[in-house]
């Protein structure tokens, strides 16, 4: 962590949180073959947030390394949630564990659709079981 990242107190401000679960979403997309451009751009894949919650199991640490760990919960027909866990790397006492709940949509007129099979094939092997 950097200073940055971290309040008066020296402990994670709780809005960094969501830049790092946006960068283990993004590498899970990207390790399953599905990086954010090519969804986007040239396979016109929109994926707005829909619902977000974190819980926050205790505070880490300026200059504290963290391990991120993102699954898959659930592959409906037209969301998917993910998970994440986040633990102190040298230890794994967990700090902070969320769900985030995306929702397949047209890009014009922001009107539900379903998820395309290739999405769904492509995360499955990264689905996990729901805490």
């Amino acid at each position: 962590m950097r200073w940055s990242d971290c309040d008066p107190l020296g402990i994670i401000y709780y809005g960094t949180y969501i830049r790092f679960f946006e960068v283990a979403e993004h590498e899970m997309f990207r390790a399953a073959g599905l990086p954010y451009e090519v969804m986007r751009v040239q396979r016109h894949v929109q994926l707005p947030r829909k619902a977000f919650h974190v819980e926050f199991h205790s505070p880490a640490e300026m200059d504290e390394l963290l391990t991120i760990e993102v699954g898959v919960t659930r592959i409906g027909t037209t969301a998917l949630t993910m998970r994440f866990e986040v633990y102190r790397a040298s230890d794994r006492v967990p700090r902070a564990s969320a769900t985030l709940t995306v929702v397949c949509v047209t890009k014009e007129g922001i009107a539900k659709r379903p998820l395309p099979d290739f999405v769904k094939e492509a995360l499955s092997p990264y689905l996990v079981a729901a805490p």
